[in-house]
């Protein structure tokens, strides 16, 4: 029973050992891009292979930064937002591929008027990353993607205590991104 028992252990072991040899020939791709909605708006991105076509990515922006004022008074703003998904990636011929996959969000936004009003907001959410990747050369892509998103915003004031919730969900051609990315 315990030689049986070991043979199973061994079989098993050996089966896992080959599935990740396998695997290990192609070894993990990293990749690193930037990614531009609009000519205002960008990301940096960075994602890692974790099975055949199928990688983990990491989004991060800087929302916004701006800061203007005179001799009376200044007002500036920041905000970062950062997302992480799981991107999933089917062939449709040699250099094209059709991407999807769920991706999570947050993002934190703080604004301050004149030294005395300071706004807060912090917004979570859920998309679906829709698009398709194109491969020029070996170690480079450009991809273009729109992420379908469920948003909750929450924002506070503190010159009125008002505070404010907000939902919203959809698709917006606004958002269609450009991503240029360098595999190694």
């Amino acid at each position: 029973m315990i030689r049986h028992k070991i043979s199973i252990l061994f079989v098993l072991f050996i089966l896992v050992l080959m599935d990740q040899t396998t695997y290990a020939q192609d070894s993990p791709r990293h990749e690193i891009g930037i990614r531009l909605t609009g000519l205002e708006d960008f990301d940096f991105v960075y994602k890692k292979e974790k099975q055949l076509n199928r990688f983990f990515r990491h989004r991060l922006g800087l929302v916004n930064l701006q800061a203007s004022g005179n001799s009376n008074a200044t007002t500036w703003s920041s905000g970062l937002g950062y997302a992480f998904g799981i991107e999933n990636r089917k062939s449709i011929n040699e250099k094209l591929l059709f991407i999807h996959g769920f991706e999570p969000r947050m993002a934190v936004d703080y604004s301050s008027f004149e030294g005395q009003a300071q706004n807060w907001a912090f917004q979570i959410g859920i998309g679906y990353v829709l698009g398709f990747h194109y491969e020029f050369a070996e170690a480079f892509y450009v991809s273009i993607e729109a992420i379908p998103a469920v948003t909750f915003t929450r924002s506070k004031s503190s010159q009125n205590g008002f505070a404010e919730n907000n939902f919203q969900a959809g698709f917006s051609s606004n958002a269609v991104a450009l991503t240029l990315a360098y595999r190694f």
